[in-house]
């Protein structure tokens, strides 16, 4: 068998037919995960309060058990991905409102408190973050700094709404916010928009001016 020319291996074409190969293999194994972490979802929400089961979710993916463990080593972490591709999704989802607010730094905040809420007026994000969240159980609690994206995006609005105490009153505003959104969850109900608004003002007006603060 003829050696290969070292030259000729690392030459541009090879590179870039390598590149092409791997490229390829990418794209499927991104689709293969994002079936398994939608079927993840769907099973979840279907068997709630039950635990979903690695074959429920392989046969509502269309994939198979090897797939599976090739990509999670657990049911466990398998949670925990879509955990946290939740939360990359809420905060696009949150950056995209804020961006309709014309940088007002007030209607910003308005708009991240609305945005996070929508998470329990939708019956549908309600169902399914609360089948997640009950699975991964204590973890999503221990998972808190994943949620970190969504504070910042919080926090540069409270910067540029003025406020002196900017750390103190970001984690008032979050933890108001998400503790509103966690009761709605355990209980399975949903915020009303009178509550929705409620919350959002209060928020507003207590980032107002005030030398007390």
């Amino acid at each position: 068998m003829a050696a290969v020319d070292r030259t000729e291996a690392d030459s541009p074409e090879v590179a870039a037919a390598v590149e092409r190969a791997l490229g390829r293999q990418r794209d499927d194994a991104a689709r293969d995960v994002e079936a398994i972490l939608d079927a993840a979802l769907l099973v979840a929400e279907r068997v709630a309060p039950a635990a979903p089961r690695v074959a429920d979710i392989v046969a509502e993916a269309g994939s198979s058990n090897q797939a599976f463990y090739r990509y999670f080593g657990s049911k466990e972490d398998l949670m925990r991905a879509v955990y946290l591709r939740g939360v990359t999704r809420l905060r696009g989802y949150l950056e995209h409102q804020m961006a309709k607010t014309a940088g007002e730094p007030a209607a910003q905040i308005e708009a991240w408190v609305r945005g996070v809420l929508t998470q329990a007026t939708d019956r549908t994000a309600a169902r399914q973050s609360a089948a997640i969240i009950r699975q991964m159980g204590k973890r999503a609690d221990d998972d808190a700094e994943q949620l970190e994206p969504l504070r910042a995006l919080l926090r540069e609005a409270v910067r540029r709404a003025g406020s002196r105490h900017v750390n103190l009153d970001t984690h008032a505003v979050f933890d108001l916010t998400f503790g509103a959104l966690r009761r709605h969850s355990e209980q399975g109900t949903a915020p009303s928009r009178a509550e929705c608004a409620h919350i959002a003002r209060f928020c507003r007006l207590a980032l107002g001016p005030g030398d007390e603060r």
